[in-house]
């Protein structure tokens, strides 16, 4: 476990090859703030009392952003367009042999 969020985005900046913290921490915000908004503010709440103080500070700090919201809709939609089958594909003239 990560006791300071230094640490953590050193971990983070290291397992996603990244070439700053301020990078792994752009990061780590995205990605956390997707986890917040999938498991709901009582969770939330939760982890922010099971992790270190310095951790849960920056946990608390990342809001829910109406892009991550609007980002996750896309994805839904997204999924949802690629259940239907694929039109095939007609060549162009110049492909033809």
């Amino acid at each position: 476990m990560f006791a300071t969020r230094k640490e953590f985005l050193q971990e983070v900046m290291a397992r996603a090859d990244l070439a700053s913290l301020e990078e792994a921490d752009r990061v780590a915000q995205a990605i956390i703030s997707l986890i917040k908004l999938r498991i709901g503010p009582e969770l939330s709440e939760k982890v922010a009392r099971a992790i270190p103080r310095d951790l849960a500070k920056g946990w608390t700090a990342i809001a829910l952003p109406s892009e991550a919201m609007e980002v996750q809709e896309m994805i839904f939609e997204l999924e949802e367009v690629r259940e239907e089958p694929l039109a095939p594909v007609e060549k162009l003239p110049h492909e033809y042999g």
